[in-house]
């Protein structure tokens, strides 16, 4: 009597769903700001034109293998009927806090359409990709470095830890003074020079043993609202 093979443990637990591709994703979310901004859903011919396809039947290819990943419907589709899709729970979960990145718009002569854009912005990191772990955020208070684009009320975002280049503006402590922001020169004689980006402001020189570095500018947060 031949041997028995022992049999496998079945998991109990649920199988993930598979992972949309980025484009995927983008499609996803290109579809999801369609339908709350126009109250249907984009033709095959839209979705296209949106992201450069070369033709409406890559759109309903992208289409159906999302509905084959469990997060689209097509409800409803053919050459004589509209394309109506739903966006599944596991979409929406899926983008629930993602704000959808359309493209780009011009500022300049009228265009028919925006640029597309693959992505949306779902963490602080999708929009501002260089940020690192340690990289930390100040608000900005005053005036003194709006030439260097640097407005009061904008958010810093800095990284300590690094050697800073001449002329790279910088989050320093000056002893007996306190904190400010500012570009950092390094003289030839060894001080260190505080210049700020304001003819208003007169830049100050320390000796090194009183300036503490304390991070280095990677970028910077503007929130404007119109009309206010």
């Amino acid at each position: 009597m031949a041997p028995s093979n022992p049999k496998k443990p079945v998991s109990s637990d649920p199988v993930p769903p598979p992972a949309p591709t980025e484009r995927q994703r983008a499609v996803l979310e290109f579809l999801w700001s369609f339908q709350e901004r126009m109250g249907r859903t984009p033709t095959g011919p839209e979705i296209a034109r949106h992201f450069g396809f070369g033709d409406a039947s890559s759109s309903y290819q992208h289409l159906r293998l999302l509905a084959q990943k469990g997060y689209l419907e097509i409800t409803r589709s053919g050459r004589r009927t509209p394309l109506a899709v739903r966006l599944t729970d596991l979409a929406r979960n899926l983008l629930q806090a993602s704000y959808p990145l359309l493209g780009s718009v011009p500022a300049g002569p009228l265009e028919e359409v925006v640029t597309a854009a693959d992505k949306g912005i779902r963490t602080i990191e999708d929009l501002i990709p260089e940020l690192k772990p340690g990289d930390y955020f100040l608000t900005v208070e005053g005036d003194s470095m709006v030439d260097a684009g640097l407005q009061p009320g904008d958010l810093v975002i800095l990284r300590s830890g690094t050697t800073p280049n001449n002329g790279d503006i910088c989050a320093v402590w000056v002893e007996g003074q306190g904190n400010t922001l500012k570009r950092i020169v390094l003289e030839d004689d060894g001080t260190i020079t505080l210049q700020p980006a304001n003819p208003r402001y007169q830049p100050q020189t320390y000796p090194p043993e009183m300036v503490r570095i304390q991070g280095e500018l990677v970028a910077s947060l503007s929130i404007k609202y119109p009309g206010r």
